[in-house]
């Protein structure tokens, strides 16, 4: 027996895609999503909207890569890739911690 096809907005089928494609679509669609509410944020309190934005695109990316992978990859490389992810934000945090603000 055949398994039926899936369908996004009634007309894509996701079966027919080629490998990698609803990766990248979800990869970057969730990133840009939340870079932009990131920025958003930060300025309504009251900042300049920098570090809202890579904050927003740390937390996106993060998200967007398991997102990604967890259609297209095996289970336990999507939990590296998110890890992986997740290592950099305190990284990222402690150099912006120490330098100097214009």
């Amino acid at each position: 027996m055949e398994e039926p096809s899936l369908y996004i907005f009634g007309f894509l089928n996701l079966d027919s895609l080629p490998d990698g494609l609803l990766y990248g679509l979800i990869d970057n669609g969730v990133l840009a999503f939340s870079t932009l509410l990131g920025i958003d944020i930060d300025r309504y309190l009251k900042g300049s909207g920098i570090h809202g934005a890579i904050y927003g695109a740390l937390i996106g990316n993060t998200l967007s890569d398991f997102l990604g992978a967890i259609v297209d990859f095996p289970l336990m490389l999507t939990i590296n890739i998110t890890i992986g992810c997740l290592m950099i934000i305190p990284i990222v945090w402690f150099i912006l911690l120490f330098k100097k603000q214009p």
